[in-house]
């Protein structure tokens, strides 16, 4: 006679300990092994005598090194967007945009009157309004 019953389940805890690393989901990691999460969170209790959340935590940090690692690698080997990213991660740098004047002065400016601009300059300058406009905000006037 046969024996009835779940099969007995078979973790590689090496594979799985590779899956919390790269920051899988109880649910992903259920499926990947083709179990319900419940029984994740039971092999984990029985095997580390944990919480499947607790195990998880301490093996997804070895994610956290091994990404950092990469980070400071590809940083060092000249990446220019890695170098951006955490010079303004970890140095407080930051992108700065600044307007200035003829040699780098201020930025003088008149004030206008503005009645007494003719039709077509106030056309014009409501253009240049406008494509203002729409650079920052993305948005034409018709685009809503």
């Amino acid at each position: 006679m046969a024996k009835c019953g779940p099969k007995p389940l078979k973790i590689d805890w090496k594979e799985f300990d590779a899956l919390c690393a790269v920051q899988c989901t109880l649910a992903e990691i259920a499926l990947h092994f083709d179990v319900s999460e419940d029984t994740i969170e039971r092999a984990v209790q029985k095997q580390w005598q944990m919480r499947f959340a607790d195990y998880y935590r301490q093996k997804r940090r070895k994610g956290f090194i091994s990404l950092r690692h990469k980070q400071w690698q590809l940083a060092a080997q000249g990446n220019p967007t890695m170098l951006v990213w955490l010079g303004k991660q970890w140095l407080g740098q930051s992108d700065r945009h600044e307007l200035t004047g003829a040699d780098g002065g201020p930025i003088q400016y008149e004030r206008v009157d503005l009645r007494r601009l003719s039709d077509a300059e106030l056309a014009q300058l409501e253009e240049l309004v406008e494509k203002a406009h729409a650079e920052v905000t993305g948005k034409g006037r018709d685009s809503g």
